[in-house]
Protein backbone atom coordinates (compact mmCIF):
# COMPACT_ATOMS: atom_id res chain seq x y z
CA UNK A 1 0.00 0.00 0.00
CA UNK A 2 3.04 2.32 0.83
CA UNK A 3 4.57 1.49 -2.40
CA UNK A 4 1.30 2.45 -4.46
CA UNK A 5 0.78 5.61 -2.58
CA UNK A 6 4.53 6.86 -3.16
CA UNK A 7 4.48 5.68 -6.93
CA UNK A 8 1.27 8.03 -7.36
CA UNK A 9 2.35 10.55 -5.33
CA UNK A 10 5.02 10.81 -7.46
CA UNK A 11 2.85 11.10 -10.48
CA UNK A 12 0.58 13.73 -9.42
CA UNK A 13 3.01 15.93 -7.85
CA UNK A 14 4.01 17.33 -11.40
CA UNK A 15 1.13 18.07 -13.01
CA UNK A 16 -0.11 19.58 -9.93
CA UNK A 17 2.90 22.12 -9.76
CA UNK A 18 1.34 23.21 -13.41
CA UNK A 19 -1.74 24.19 -11.94
CA UNK A 20 -1.19 25.51 -8.43
CA UNK A 21 -1.22 29.21 -9.50
CA UNK A 22 -4.68 28.65 -11.55
CA UNK A 23 -5.96 30.48 -8.52
CA UNK A 24 -3.73 33.24 -8.69
CA UNK A 25 -4.71 37.13 -9.41
CA UNK A 26 -6.03 37.23 -13.45
CA UNK A 27 -3.12 39.81 -13.39
CA UNK A 28 -0.33 37.96 -12.62
CA UNK A 29 -1.26 35.63 -15.11
CA UNK A 30 -2.56 35.65 -19.13
CA UNK A 31 -5.75 34.08 -20.40
CA UNK A 32 -4.46 31.91 -22.57
CA UNK A 33 -2.44 30.55 -19.16
CA UNK A 34 -5.55 30.43 -17.24
CA UNK A 35 -7.36 28.30 -19.66
CA UNK A 36 -4.85 25.84 -19.64
CA UNK A 37 -4.68 25.70 -15.87
CA UNK A 38 -8.22 24.74 -16.36
CA UNK A 39 -7.40 21.87 -18.44
CA UNK A 40 -4.87 20.95 -16.94
CA UNK A 41 -6.72 20.88 -13.26
CA UNK A 42 -9.45 18.61 -15.61
CA UNK A 43 -6.61 16.20 -16.75
CA UNK A 44 -5.48 15.69 -13.83
CA UNK A 45 -8.66 15.16 -11.86
CA UNK A 46 -9.72 12.59 -14.74
CA UNK A 47 -6.57 10.63 -14.02
CA UNK A 48 -7.07 11.23 -10.41
CA UNK A 49 -10.92 9.72 -10.16
CA UNK A 50 -9.78 6.74 -12.53
CA UNK A 51 -11.86 7.45 -15.30
CA UNK A 52 -11.47 4.63 -18.60
CA UNK A 53 -9.86 6.43 -21.95
CA UNK A 54 -13.57 6.74 -23.98
CA UNK A 55 -15.16 8.37 -20.71
CA UNK A 56 -12.07 10.74 -20.08
CA UNK A 57 -12.77 12.18 -24.03
CA UNK A 58 -16.17 12.82 -22.98
CA UNK A 59 -15.04 14.81 -20.14
CA UNK A 60 -12.31 16.88 -21.58
CA UNK A 61 -14.78 17.37 -24.21
CA UNK A 62 -17.77 19.42 -22.85
CA UNK A 63 -16.26 22.08 -20.65
CA UNK A 64 -14.09 23.32 -23.64
CA UNK A 65 -16.96 23.64 -25.46
CA UNK A 66 -18.80 25.88 -22.48
CA UNK A 67 -15.53 27.97 -22.29
CA UNK A 68 -15.58 28.45 -26.47
CA UNK A 69 -19.00 29.70 -26.38
CA UNK A 70 -18.57 32.27 -24.46
CA UNK A 71 -14.86 33.14 -25.31
CA UNK A 72 -15.73 32.61 -29.12
CA UNK A 73 -17.72 36.70 -28.97
CA UNK A 74 -14.58 38.25 -28.70
CA UNK A 75 -13.63 37.56 -32.19
CA UNK A 76 -16.32 37.23 -34.27
CA UNK A 77 -14.07 35.35 -36.94
CA UNK A 78 -14.46 32.26 -35.21
CA UNK A 79 -17.15 29.51 -35.62
CA UNK A 80 -20.45 29.56 -33.65
CA UNK A 81 -20.79 25.56 -32.72
CA UNK A 82 -24.50 25.58 -32.13
CA UNK A 83 -26.51 24.07 -34.49
CA UNK A 84 -23.68 21.81 -35.70
CA UNK A 85 -23.12 19.88 -32.70
CA UNK A 86 -25.11 16.71 -32.75
CA UNK A 87 -28.58 18.53 -30.18
CA UNK A 88 -26.78 21.30 -29.47
CA UNK A 89 -29.44 24.06 -30.96
CA UNK A 90 -29.34 27.24 -28.51
CA UNK A 91 -27.21 29.12 -25.73
CA UNK A 92 -28.45 31.33 -23.62
CA UNK A 93 -28.13 35.00 -25.13
CA UNK A 94 -26.73 38.09 -23.33
CA UNK A 95 -28.85 40.25 -21.88
CA UNK A 96 -26.30 42.70 -20.24
CA UNK A 97 -22.57 43.62 -21.19
CA UNK A 98 -20.65 40.96 -19.68
CA UNK A 99 -17.00 40.20 -19.73
CA UNK A 100 -16.47 36.86 -22.02
CA UNK A 101 -13.54 35.91 -20.56
CA UNK A 102 -14.63 35.73 -16.77
CA UNK A 103 -17.75 34.31 -18.06
CA UNK A 104 -15.64 31.32 -20.61
CA UNK A 105 -13.53 30.55 -17.14
CA UNK A 106 -16.91 30.39 -14.72
CA UNK A 107 -18.69 28.38 -17.33
CA UNK A 108 -15.55 26.00 -17.94
CA UNK A 109 -15.38 25.22 -14.12
CA UNK A 110 -19.37 24.00 -13.37
CA UNK A 111 -19.14 22.08 -16.62
CA UNK A 112 -15.98 20.28 -15.29
CA UNK A 113 -17.31 20.27 -11.96
CA UNK A 114 -20.64 18.36 -13.32
CA UNK A 115 -18.34 15.96 -15.17
CA UNK A 116 -15.81 14.30 -11.91
CA UNK A 117 -16.34 12.55 -8.89
CA UNK A 118 -13.79 14.99 -7.29
CA UNK A 119 -16.09 18.04 -7.25
CA UNK A 120 -14.63 20.08 -5.14
CA UNK A 121 -11.29 20.47 -6.93
CA UNK A 122 -13.43 23.01 -9.73
CA UNK A 123 -15.34 24.71 -6.87
CA UNK A 124 -11.74 25.39 -4.98
CA UNK A 125 -10.36 26.51 -8.40
CA UNK A 126 -13.47 28.83 -9.06
CA UNK A 127 -13.64 30.80 -5.44
CA UNK A 128 -9.59 31.38 -5.51
CA UNK A 129 -10.58 32.35 -9.05
CA UNK A 130 -13.51 35.01 -8.11
CA UNK A 131 -11.94 36.15 -5.24
CA UNK A 132 -8.62 36.79 -6.84
CA UNK A 133 -10.99 39.15 -8.96
CA UNK A 134 -12.74 40.97 -6.25
CA UNK A 135 -9.73 41.71 -4.32
CA UNK A 136 -7.82 43.51 -7.34
CA UNK A 137 -10.83 45.55 -8.74
CA UNK A 138 -14.36 46.82 -8.22
CA UNK A 139 -15.59 45.55 -12.09
CA UNK A 140 -18.91 46.32 -12.45
CA UNK A 141 -19.34 43.43 -15.23
CA UNK A 142 -17.80 40.51 -12.56
CA UNK A 143 -21.56 39.45 -11.20
CA UNK A 144 -23.07 39.84 -14.49
CA UNK A 145 -20.14 37.92 -15.92
CA UNK A 146 -20.65 34.93 -13.61
CA UNK A 147 -23.98 34.92 -13.55
CA UNK A 148 -23.89 34.61 -17.84
CA UNK A 149 -20.94 31.81 -17.33
CA UNK A 150 -23.33 29.97 -15.07
CA UNK A 151 -26.40 30.37 -17.41
CA UNK A 152 -24.18 28.90 -20.31
CA UNK A 153 -23.10 26.11 -17.90
CA UNK A 154 -26.40 24.99 -17.17
CA UNK A 155 -27.03 24.81 -20.62
CA UNK A 156 -24.58 22.85 -21.25
CA UNK A 157 -24.61 20.31 -18.64
CA UNK A 158 -28.25 19.53 -19.45
CA UNK A 159 -27.22 18.98 -23.08
CA UNK A 160 -24.74 16.50 -21.56
CA UNK A 161 -26.88 14.51 -19.84
CA UNK A 162 -29.14 14.01 -22.86
CA UNK A 163 -26.18 11.98 -24.56
CA UNK A 164 -27.38 8.77 -23.37
CA UNK A 165 -24.20 8.87 -20.68
CA UNK A 166 -26.13 7.98 -17.75
CA UNK A 167 -28.04 5.13 -19.38
CA UNK A 168 -24.95 3.46 -20.73
CA UNK A 169 -24.02 3.23 -16.82
CA UNK A 170 -26.69 0.36 -16.55
CA UNK A 171 -26.45 -1.29 -19.70
CA UNK A 172 -25.15 -5.38 -19.37
CA UNK A 173 -21.14 -6.35 -19.26
CA UNK A 174 -19.69 -7.62 -22.65
CA UNK A 175 -20.45 -11.42 -22.91
CA UNK A 176 -17.24 -13.42 -24.63
CA UNK A 177 -17.59 -15.38 -27.46
CA UNK A 178 -16.13 -19.04 -27.69
CA UNK A 179 -16.03 -18.54 -31.67
CA UNK A 180 -12.15 -18.63 -32.70
CA UNK A 181 -10.43 -15.37 -33.28
CA UNK A 182 -13.07 -13.14 -31.13
CA UNK A 183 -11.71 -10.69 -27.99
CA UNK A 184 -10.99 -13.25 -25.03
CA UNK A 185 -9.89 -11.67 -21.41
CA UNK A 186 -6.68 -10.48 -21.03
CA UNK A 187 -3.32 -10.41 -18.05
CA UNK A 188 -2.73 -9.56 -15.89
CA UNK A 189 -5.88 -8.70 -14.77
CA UNK A 190 -8.31 -10.66 -17.46
CA UNK A 191 -10.63 -7.42 -16.66
CA UNK A 192 -14.15 -7.33 -18.17
CA UNK A 193 -14.35 -4.80 -21.41
CA UNK A 194 -14.35 -1.62 -20.78
CA UNK A 195 -17.51 0.44 -22.18
CA UNK A 196 -18.67 -1.68 -24.80
CA UNK A 197 -21.83 0.11 -25.11
CA UNK A 198 -19.60 3.46 -26.01
CA UNK A 199 -21.42 3.40 -29.27
CA UNK A 200 -24.50 4.64 -28.22
CA UNK A 201 -23.73 7.45 -26.81
CA UNK A 202 -24.31 10.53 -28.61
CA UNK A 203 -21.31 12.18 -31.29
CA UNK A 204 -20.78 15.31 -31.77
CA UNK A 205 -20.90 15.58 -35.46
CA UNK A 206 -20.89 11.94 -36.56
CA UNK A 207 -24.85 10.66 -37.94
CA UNK A 208 -24.16 8.00 -36.28
CA UNK A 209 -21.26 5.70 -34.66
CA UNK A 210 -20.54 4.05 -37.51
CA UNK A 211 -20.33 6.54 -40.21
CA UNK A 212 -16.60 5.87 -40.58
CA UNK A 213 -16.30 2.38 -40.10
CA UNK A 214 -13.38 1.20 -42.22
CA UNK A 215 -13.76 -0.85 -45.42
CA UNK A 216 -10.72 -2.60 -45.04
CA UNK A 217 -11.36 -4.96 -41.61
CA UNK A 218 -8.92 -7.23 -40.65
CA UNK A 219 -10.26 -10.76 -40.65
CA UNK A 220 -8.98 -13.48 -38.36
CA UNK A 221 -7.74 -16.78 -40.13
CA UNK A 222 -5.38 -19.22 -39.32
CA UNK A 223 -3.93 -20.09 -42.98
CA UNK A 224 -0.31 -19.01 -42.97
CA UNK A 225 -0.75 -17.13 -46.31
CA UNK A 226 -3.57 -14.93 -44.88
CA UNK A 227 -3.31 -11.28 -43.84
CA UNK A 228 -4.16 -12.00 -40.67
CA UNK A 229 -1.66 -15.02 -40.03
CA UNK A 230 1.35 -12.70 -41.68
CA UNK A 231 0.54 -9.32 -40.10
CA UNK A 232 0.11 -11.81 -36.58
CA UNK A 233 3.38 -13.09 -37.04
CA UNK A 234 5.36 -9.88 -37.91
CA UNK A 235 4.08 -8.53 -33.95
CA UNK A 236 5.39 -11.96 -32.74
CA UNK A 237 8.59 -11.18 -34.86
CA UNK A 238 9.13 -7.45 -33.21
CA UNK A 239 8.43 -8.06 -30.28
CA UNK A 240 11.31 -10.83 -29.99
CA UNK A 241 13.48 -8.49 -31.40
CA UNK A 242 13.29 -4.92 -29.93
CA UNK A 243 15.57 -2.61 -29.86
CA UNK A 244 15.94 0.00 -27.01
CA UNK A 245 14.44 3.10 -29.45
CA UNK A 246 10.91 1.05 -29.87
CA UNK A 247 10.73 0.22 -26.59
CA UNK A 248 11.01 3.86 -25.51
CA UNK A 249 8.50 4.91 -28.37
CA UNK A 250 5.72 2.09 -26.84
CA UNK A 251 6.67 2.83 -23.20
CA UNK A 252 5.96 7.04 -23.69
CA UNK A 253 3.08 6.67 -25.48
CA UNK A 254 1.33 4.17 -22.95
CA UNK A 255 -1.00 6.03 -21.89
CA UNK A 256 -2.68 3.34 -19.89
CA UNK A 257 -4.80 5.26 -16.84
CA UNK A 258 -4.39 2.18 -14.70
CA UNK A 259 -1.35 0.07 -15.26
CA UNK A 260 -1.90 -3.42 -12.94
CA UNK A 261 1.98 -4.09 -11.59
CA UNK A 262 1.84 -7.46 -10.10
CA UNK A 263 4.91 -7.87 -7.53
CA UNK A 264 4.60 -11.52 -5.80
CA UNK A 265 2.12 -11.26 -3.06
CA UNK A 266 1.94 -6.99 -4.08
CA UNK A 267 -0.71 -6.02 -6.51
CA UNK A 268 -0.83 -2.52 -7.23
CA UNK A 269 -1.92 0.26 -10.04
CA UNK A 270 0.20 2.91 -11.76
CA UNK A 271 -2.29 6.03 -12.57
CA UNK A 272 -0.89 7.52 -16.38
CA UNK A 273 -3.00 10.27 -17.89
CA UNK A 274 -5.42 8.94 -21.08
CA UNK A 275 -4.51 8.84 -24.97
CA UNK A 276 -7.06 11.70 -25.44
CA UNK A 277 -5.47 13.79 -22.36
CA UNK A 278 -2.20 13.60 -23.85
CA UNK A 279 -3.16 15.15 -27.13
CA UNK A 280 -4.71 17.93 -25.12
CA UNK A 281 -1.80 18.73 -23.65
CA UNK A 282 -0.03 18.44 -26.94
CA UNK A 283 -2.54 20.76 -28.21
CA UNK A 284 -1.95 23.52 -25.19
CA UNK A 285 1.96 22.70 -25.14
CA UNK A 286 1.76 23.83 -29.50
CA UNK A 287 -0.83 26.64 -28.82
CA UNK A 288 2.07 28.19 -26.22
CA UNK A 289 4.50 27.83 -28.66
CA UNK A 290 3.06 29.69 -31.45
CA UNK A 291 1.76 32.59 -29.10
CA UNK A 292 -1.60 31.71 -29.95
CA UNK A 293 -4.50 34.06 -28.56
CA UNK A 294 -6.83 32.89 -25.74
CA UNK A 295 -9.47 32.57 -28.49
CA UNK A 296 -7.79 30.94 -30.83
CA UNK A 297 -6.25 28.61 -28.00
CA UNK A 298 -9.73 27.76 -27.03
CA UNK A 299 -10.54 26.85 -30.42
CA UNK A 300 -7.98 24.31 -31.40
CA UNK A 301 -8.46 22.48 -27.38
CA UNK A 302 -12.23 22.85 -28.25
CA UNK A 303 -11.96 21.38 -31.84
CA UNK A 304 -9.24 18.74 -30.75
CA UNK A 305 -11.29 17.48 -27.86
CA UNK A 306 -14.45 16.94 -30.08
CA UNK A 307 -12.86 14.93 -32.65
CA UNK A 308 -11.42 12.67 -30.11
CA UNK A 309 -14.51 12.82 -28.55
CA UNK A 310 -16.10 11.53 -31.91
CA UNK A 311 -13.04 9.38 -32.49
CA UNK A 312 -13.33 7.00 -29.57
CA UNK A 313 -16.70 6.41 -30.24
CA UNK A 314 -16.08 5.58 -33.86
CA UNK A 315 -13.29 3.53 -32.65
CA UNK A 316 -15.35 1.58 -30.06
CA UNK A 317 -18.11 1.14 -32.33
CA UNK A 318 -15.59 -1.37 -34.91
CA UNK A 319 -14.10 -2.67 -31.78
CA UNK A 320 -17.03 -4.33 -30.78
CA UNK A 321 -18.47 -5.01 -34.31
CA UNK A 322 -15.35 -7.09 -35.54
CA UNK A 323 -14.33 -8.30 -31.69
CA UNK A 324 -11.26 -9.20 -32.95
CA UNK A 325 -8.43 -11.12 -30.42
CA UNK A 326 -5.39 -9.35 -29.27
CA UNK A 327 -2.38 -10.57 -30.10
CA UNK A 328 -1.27 -11.40 -26.81
CA UNK A 329 -3.81 -14.34 -26.65
CA UNK A 330 -3.55 -16.21 -30.25
CA UNK A 331 -0.06 -15.67 -30.00
CA UNK A 332 0.48 -17.74 -26.83
CA UNK A 333 -2.12 -20.31 -27.72
CA UNK A 334 -1.06 -21.35 -31.23
CA UNK A 335 2.43 -19.58 -31.12
CA UNK A 336 4.29 -19.58 -28.40
CA UNK A 337 2.86 -20.10 -24.37
CA UNK A 338 5.69 -18.04 -23.10
CA UNK A 339 5.27 -15.12 -25.36
CA UNK A 340 4.25 -11.29 -23.27
CA UNK A 341 3.92 -8.02 -24.77
CA UNK A 342 6.25 -5.14 -24.20
CA UNK A 343 3.24 -3.20 -22.58
CA UNK A 344 -0.14 -4.54 -20.62
CA UNK A 345 -2.85 -5.75 -23.53
CA UNK A 346 -6.13 -3.00 -22.44
CA UNK A 347 -8.88 -4.72 -21.77
CA UNK A 348 -11.14 -4.22 -24.93
CA UNK A 349 -11.26 -5.56 -28.84
CA UNK A 350 -8.35 -5.02 -31.15
CA UNK A 351 -9.81 -3.60 -33.89
CA UNK A 352 -9.07 -0.91 -34.84
CA UNK A 353 -6.55 1.01 -32.12
CA UNK A 354 -7.89 3.12 -30.43
CA UNK A 355 -4.69 5.23 -29.84
CA UNK A 356 -4.02 5.42 -33.62
CA UNK A 357 -7.70 6.54 -34.02
CA UNK A 358 -7.83 9.42 -31.48
CA UNK A 359 -4.03 10.20 -32.64
CA UNK A 360 -4.83 10.94 -36.32
CA UNK A 361 -8.12 12.83 -35.24
CA UNK A 362 -6.45 15.41 -33.04
CA UNK A 363 -3.56 15.61 -35.55
CA UNK A 364 -5.85 16.11 -38.45
CA UNK A 365 -7.12 18.88 -36.18
CA UNK A 366 -3.91 20.36 -35.39
CA UNK A 367 -2.43 20.33 -38.76
CA UNK A 368 -5.23 22.46 -40.28
CA UNK A 369 -5.13 24.68 -37.60
CA UNK A 370 -1.32 25.18 -36.98
CA UNK A 371 0.04 23.82 -40.07
CA UNK A 372 1.49 20.56 -41.84
CA UNK A 373 5.32 21.55 -40.42
CA UNK A 374 4.61 22.11 -37.03
CA UNK A 375 7.67 21.43 -34.93
CA UNK A 376 7.20 20.89 -30.82
CA UNK A 377 8.32 19.60 -28.53
CA UNK A 378 6.14 17.32 -26.39
CA UNK A 379 6.78 17.29 -22.69
CA UNK A 380 3.29 15.69 -21.31
CA UNK A 381 5.08 12.34 -20.51
CA UNK A 382 8.16 14.27 -17.86
CA UNK A 383 5.60 13.19 -14.78
CA UNK A 384 5.52 9.61 -15.58
CA UNK A 385 9.59 9.28 -16.09
CA UNK A 386 9.95 9.96 -19.66
CA UNK A 387 11.81 12.47 -21.46
CA UNK A 388 10.78 15.03 -23.78
CA UNK A 389 9.92 14.05 -27.40
CA UNK A 390 10.63 16.14 -30.18
CA UNK A 391 8.46 16.09 -33.62
CA UNK A 392 8.55 18.09 -36.69
CA UNK A 393 4.44 17.75 -37.50
CA UNK A 394 1.27 16.58 -35.48
CA UNK A 395 1.04 13.55 -37.76
CA UNK A 396 4.45 12.55 -36.98
CA UNK A 397 3.34 11.71 -33.26
CA UNK A 398 0.15 10.61 -34.52
CA UNK A 399 1.97 7.96 -36.66
CA UNK A 400 4.76 7.07 -33.79
CA UNK A 401 1.78 6.64 -31.30
CA UNK A 402 0.15 4.24 -33.74
CA UNK A 403 3.17 2.53 -34.34
CA UNK A 404 4.12 2.16 -30.62
CA UNK A 405 0.92 -0.14 -29.92
CA UNK A 406 2.74 -2.20 -32.65
CA UNK A 407 6.12 -2.56 -30.57
CA UNK A 408 4.36 -2.74 -27.58
CA UNK A 409 3.02 -6.37 -28.62
CA UNK A 410 -0.50 -5.03 -28.23
CA UNK A 411 -2.15 -4.28 -31.81
CA UNK A 412 -1.31 -5.62 -35.36
CA UNK A 413 0.26 -3.80 -37.99
CA UNK A 414 -2.20 -3.94 -40.41
CA UNK A 415 -4.73 -2.86 -37.84
CA UNK A 416 -2.54 0.10 -37.72
CA UNK A 417 -2.32 1.03 -41.13
CA UNK A 418 -6.15 1.13 -41.20
CA UNK A 419 -6.64 2.66 -37.94
CA UNK A 420 -4.67 5.96 -39.20
CA UNK A 421 -6.56 6.50 -42.15
CA UNK A 422 -9.73 5.51 -39.84
CA UNK A 423 -8.64 8.67 -37.78
CA UNK A 424 -7.97 11.15 -40.52
CA UNK A 425 -10.72 10.44 -41.72
CA UNK A 426 -12.64 11.26 -38.27
CA UNK A 427 -10.69 14.44 -37.61
CA UNK A 428 -11.69 15.59 -41.36
CA UNK A 429 -14.88 15.49 -41.02
CA UNK A 430 -15.18 17.38 -37.66
CA UNK A 431 -13.49 20.02 -39.29
CA UNK A 432 -15.72 19.95 -42.42
CA UNK A 433 -18.41 20.27 -40.40
CA UNK A 434 -17.43 22.87 -37.57
CA UNK A 435 -14.84 24.59 -39.26
CA UNK A 436 -14.82 24.37 -43.58
CA UNK A 437 -13.15 27.19 -43.40
CA UNK A 438 -10.16 25.17 -42.48
CA UNK A 439 -10.91 22.31 -43.76
CA UNK A 440 -10.61 23.38 -47.31
CA UNK A 441 -6.90 24.96 -47.14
Amino acid sequence: MNLQFLLKRKIIFFLVLSFLTAGLSVQAQSKEQTLRNLNNLLVNTVMDDLFTPPVASRIYTYPNIAFYTCIRKDDPSLPDLTGKLNGLNTIPAETVAVDHFIAACISFSYVGQSMVGSEYKFEDWRKAFTDSLQLHADNPLLKPSIQYGKQVADSIIAWSKKDNYLKSRGMPRWVVSSKPGTWQLTPEDYSQAIEPHWNTIRPMTLSNAAQFSPKEKLVYSRDKNSTFYKTMMEVYRIGNTLDSNKKTIALYWDDNPNVSVVRGHLNYYIHKISPGGHWLMIAQQACTANKETVTRTSLICTLTTIALFDAFISCWDEKFKTNLVRPITVINYYIDKHWKPLIQTPPFPEFTSGHSVSSNSAATILTALLGDHFSFSDETELPFGNKVRQFNSFYEASLESSNSRIYGGIHYPETGRISVLHGKAVGQHVLNILYPAAANK
